[in-house]
């Protein structure tokens, strides 16, 4: 601006003296301008332009509840050798954006957990490892005695995974204290749903899982081999993760039924009830079976690792008025219906006493019904020929029939249809049969001395 320029622009103050005592701030701030607007371009002193690093940001955690109304994330930044841990915190309307340098490259994020989150955690991770217990329990049960082995199961957990675990599953909306009684609040679907979803977290925290499995004495060989095979079929386990099955062997104390093996000798007992069923009335046998140790001798010192140190003894009591050739059926039946070996000691003992009569009372009024329609059907069968139905009806009611004479009776009828049918060699094993019950029956013995 020229000095010309500067007195036009004064002319009106100075004509006005009631101006004059704005003048020298005036002139100054004129001056000032000047002095800015003389500046040409080549008087500035410009560096050369630098270009801005890009930002480059990681999510490391983020969490939203109530439909992002309330929500956690954690993001780093990184803008060359620069590294920011940025913060964004948000409960409704209040929101806050907390930015941390980070100084040093091996910077660890450090979040402190409610106390009750860390123990509901802890919980969690204990009931895992017992249902995985449970759950191996449950499956040796299926092949081995449950009062003859024990399992433990010991986790390894990544503290680092367990960490975020825990991290994804504290709440933002709710007191974690009263996180359990939420949870057995929740029913149905989505309490299964929730579950499965924490159970699959809580998989990935796995570091190693170790399984220790303690056998009796008095198992085979062979059993302990299918162990270690049985575990590492399963889904939990994972050899290339390190997880490992530990079989170790112990005498085990007797259990409450002062027996050494009571499922093997529950297991034998039904097997040998559901075969008796089948050719003698429930009322006219008692099975009883009893496992013992093997005496230590030279022949049990030399055998293979695979056989059992137990051996069993099989006793049947059957009332004497079952037929004498149901024993020697069963001699021959009961070895293949049960794991028998008369080598190992195994020893099976049949015997014949007179059962108690039942009282009156004991028998229900069906049982009297059907016992009366068996006796009738039997009798019309012989008079009208149809002997084989005849035998039929003997046999069902034979199964029947509880008091002692009611069973002599159906063994006379049956004895009489053989004979008809002329089935001499039947017909003789009942009368005999029938005689050694009651001697004094004049009918059967001179019908013996008939066949004779």
């Amino acid at each position: 601006m020229s000095s010309k320029d500067i007195l036009s622009v004064m002319k009106p103050y100075i004509n006005n003296r009631t101006s004059l005592s704005f003048l020298p701030k005036f002139i100054i701030g004129l001056m000032f301008l000047s002095a800015l607007s003389g500046c040409t371009p080549t008087e500035e002193s410009v560096g050369p332009a630098i270009e801005e690093l890009p930002v480059k940001k990681k999510v490391l955690f983020n969490q939203q509840t109530g439909g992002g109304k309330n929500s956690v994330a954690v993001i780093e930044e990184t803008q060359g050798n620069k590294r920011l841990l940025r913060i964004v915190l948000q409960r409704g309307d209040l929101k806050s954006n907390l930015i941390h340098p980070i100084d040093s490259p091996n910077f660890v994020i450090a979040v402190p957990l409610q106390d009750a989150t860390s123990k509901n955690l802890t919980l969690k991770t204990a009931a895992f490892e017992q249902s995985l217990k449970l759950n191996i329990d449950k499956l040796m049960a299926r092949y081995l005695s449950p009062e003859r082995f024990n399992v433990s199961v010991i986790i390894d957990w990544d503290k680092k995974l367990l960490q975020e675990v825990q991290l994804k599953n504290l709440p933002l909306d709710s007191d974690t204290s009263k996180a359990d009684a939420v949870n057995e609040e929740v029913e149905g679907d989505s309490a299964i749903s929730e579950s499965t979803k924490r159970n699959h977290e809580l998989k990935e925290a796995l570091k190693t899982v170790q399984v220790s499995v303690l056998l009796d004495n008095t198992l085979p060989e062979t059993q302990e081999q299918f162990v270690k095979k049985l575990i590492p079929a399963q889904e939990f386990f994972t050899a290339d993760r390190g997880d490992t099955v530990l079989v170790e062997r112990t005498s085990f104390p007797k259990p409450f039924s002062d027996s050494i093996a009571p499922y093997e000798e529950q297991i034998v007992r039904r097997k040998l009830t559901e075969l008796l069923l089948n050719y003698v009335a429930k009322t006219d046998f008692v099975v009883n079976v009893k496992f013992s140790l093997i005496e230590k001798n030279t022949e049990t010192e030399n055998a293979p690792p695979s056989a059992s140190n137990i051996k069993m003894a099989i006793n049947l009591l059957l009332d004497d008025t079952v037929l004498p050739s149901v024993d020697t059926f069963l001699k021959e039946a009961v070895p293949l219906a049960v794991n028998f070996d008369s080598k190992r000691g195994d020893s099976l003992a049949i015997i014949r006493k007179i059962f108690p009569e039942r009282s009156e009372d004991s028998i229900s009024p069906e049982q009297r019904t059907a016992l009366k329609d068996y006796r009738v059907k039997i009798l019309e069968a012989f008079q009208t020929g149809d002997y084989v139905s005849g035998l039929e009806w003997a046999e069902k009611g034979l199964k029947v029939a509880v008091k002692r004479s009611d069973k002599i009776f159906i063994l006379k009828m049956k004895g009489s249809l053989h004979f008809l049918l002329e089935e001499k060699d039947e017909a003789l094993e009942m009368w005999e049969h029938v005689q050694r019950l009651d001697p004094k029956d004049e009918e059967v013995r001179q019908m013996l001395n008939n066949l004779e």
